[in-house]
């Protein structure tokens, strides 16, 4: 098992930390958005921060994918991401299996690479981005759903492996 943490820079000037984003959630649906950023500054010394594991809460979903997708959503700088709700058909969301990030095509397309690059220490199961399906295999093209959001063109989907053991840093 490898342990991956968020990049952070080792600088002797002052820094900015963000406030750390706020969770909402309901019966069909939950989504995190990063409030407006309030910062706080403070010197670093030549010892580099300490790293702390990622959070196990994101969006109502299991405690191993809130940490993977605490961990992206902070690489990436993913402001919304859907976690666990209702879906129609099979999906792994209803499990809390299954994180939905809402990216433009630069970040989807690094994010999505990123994550197959990384899929055993992740626990990623597959990923679908802009109408394709991957699970490791290489890219398969899928039906037309219809819409931007049903063919996954604005968020890159992640769906994880039931019991993966993750272990990353923020």
């Amino acid at each position: 098992m490898h342990a991956f943490s968020a990049p952070r820079r080792a600088s002797s000037v002052p820094s900015t930390t963000l406030t750390p984003p706020t969770t909402s959630s309901s019966a069909a649906s939950a989504t995190t958005s990063s409030p407006s950023p309030t910062s706080t500054t403070t010197s670093h010394s030549s010892e580099a921060p300490s790293a702390n594991a990622c959070s196990s809460t994101l969006a109502g979903t299991q405690p191993a994918v809130a940490q993977a997708g605490n961990f992206l959503k902070e690489k990436f700088s993913v402001d919304s991401v859907g976690g666990r709700a209702g879906r129609s058909g099979a999906s792994d969301h209803p499990a809390g299996l299954a994180l939905d990030f809402m990216v433009d095509t630069k970040t989807g397309n690094a994010l999505a690479a990123y994550v197959l690059a990384h899929q055993h220490e992740l626990g990623a199961k597959y990923v679908i981005w802009q109408q394709r399906y991957n699970d490791g295999s290489g890219w398969s093209a899928m039906e037309d759903r219809g819409g931007e959001t049903a063919n996954h063109d604005d968020h890159v989907h992640v769906s994880f492996e039931r019991g993966a053991k993750v272990s990353v840093t923020c």
